[in-house]
């Protein structure tokens, strides 16, 4: 039988016994050797992977924190945003508020300095459509508005009422191919027929003789010998004037005194007999 080759256990703790042996005389003899070649490396490695660690934790907890600044100031904007619109609105009606305040303060006063009967009414509608442009008024038949009464704003001629129902009635608006109206030129007393040329062109005044000195703001009232508004109420104001060349007349674009997009208050005339001895268009008995 071949005899075993396997060392006994006592061979094996030999070199365990000479490095421990041999540690201990560099620790005795070179203890600065010692500390900075065998047991430094291996601190400084763990030291390097802690401090790793460390810095990791640390920037992960500072995107967190950043992430988190950042989710709570969009908050912030948000609501601040729901805010600034919150007061525009607000602002916007105010402004509006206001403007309709005035309107009435306009009215009052036009009230005053018109004393034939007034019925205040407010513009609720409008007509799109090419034409007739109308205006659709909250007042009617139970308030004493009748057709053929004129319709004036806080500056100036709106139209004439061409329809009433019980409570509400349409007014024929100024620059409507259909409306016309009588007008003087406050300058130099002419008179002449003033015309709608659709909504959004200029006024037409036609029948001023050809060698009347004319100015562009030159303003156009009401003549009062139509029966349908006193004398002295605004129509327009004069921006060109077209050359008459050989003819006798001229005609004049005019600026309505009056803007439907800011229009909102009314007054409806109900005038008496005595504006006008003659009565051109035929104006209702009182």
């Amino acid at each position: 039988m071949r005899p075993s080759l396997k060392r006994p256990s006592s061979f094996k703790a030999v070199p365990v016994l000479l490095i421990s042996l041999a540690v201990l005389v560099i620790l005795g003899f070179y203890p600065e050797f010692f500390r900075r070649w065998i047991l430094d490396p291996p601190l400084n490695m763990l030291r390097l992977a802690f401090s790793g660690a460390t810095g990791l934790s640390r920037g992960s907890t500072g995107l967190w924190t950043h992430y988190l600044d950042l989710a709570r100031s969009e908050e912030e904007n948000r609501k601040l945003r729901l805010e600034v619109e919150s007061l525009r609105r607000s602002l916007d009606h105010y402004r509006s508020l206001s403007a309709r305040n005035e309107d009435l303060l306009a009215l009052l006063d036009l009230k005053k300095r018109t004393p034939q009967k007034g019925i205040a009414c407010h513009v609720i509608a409008d007509n799109p459509t090419i034409a007739p442009r109308t205006l659709l008024l909250d007042c009617g038949s139970r308030r004493g508005v009748q057709v053929r009464d004129g319709v004036i704003g806080t500056h100036g001629v709106v139209g004439y009422v061409v329809r009433v129902f019980s409570g509400f009635s349409q007014v024929l608006w100024v620059e409507d191919p259909l409306f016309a109206l009588e007008g003087r030129l406050l300058d130099s007393g002419q008179s002449g027929l003033v015309r709608g040329r659709g909504s959004g062109h200029f006024l037409k005044l036609e029948y001023i003789p050809a060698m009347t000195s004319l100015e562009n703001g030159s303003h156009v009232v009401t003549t009062g010998e139509d029966g349908f508004f006193p004398p002295e109420e605004p129509i327009g104001t004069v921006v060109r004037s077209l050359n008459p060349g050989h003819q006798i007349f001229r005609s004049v674009r005019l600026e309505s005194a009056e803007r439907l997009d800011s229009l909102w208050a009314v007054m409806v005339l109900v005038p008496p007999l005595e504006w006008t001895e003659k009565p051109l268009l035929g104006k209702r008995q009182p």
